[in-house]
């Protein structure tokens, strides 16, 4: 299971920097499969809102 940080889901969320969202969206993808997904911790959340 891959930790997910805060600054790559902001990136991808809100596409304000297009490399940087390019970056996020590719490691995204390639880190976190079904077989593989990807984990949001409580605090990772509360950064976000």
């Amino acid at each position: 299971m891959t930790g997910i940080d805060t600054n790559v889901l902001v990136r991808y969320v809100t596409r304000d920097h297009p490399e940087q969202y390019r970056a996020a969206k590719r490691h995204l993808e390639s880190s976190c499969t079904q077989e593989d997904p990807g984990y949001v911790s409580a605090g990772v959340l509360c950064e976000l809102a």
